[in-house]
């Protein structure tokens, strides 16, 4: 059951990780589309991306494995 419990928590976190990297790349996506800010912001926002999904998907396989998010290992 703990590891069922820990499994739903990682995917909560894994949810939470992708809505606080999405939303602000979304924003920043539109801004260069709308011209608003330059050109080279691109490479920050490919950064950002990256990270993201690094993050996303270390909280999926966690899921995925039963871990908490704040652990390494099962308990």
């Amino acid at each position: 059951m703990i590891r069922l419990w820990d499994g739903f928590l990682s995917i909560l976190a894994a949810l939470l990780t992708g809505a606080i990297v999405g939303l602000p790349l979304w924003a920043a996506f539109k801004s260069v589309q709308a011209q608003a800010v330059p050109v080279w912001f691109w490479a920050p926002m490919l950064l950002l991306g990256v990270i993201g999904l690094l993050m996303t998907g270390a909280f999926l396989r966690k899921a995925m494995r039963g871990v908490h998010p704040a652990r390494e290992r099962r308990r």
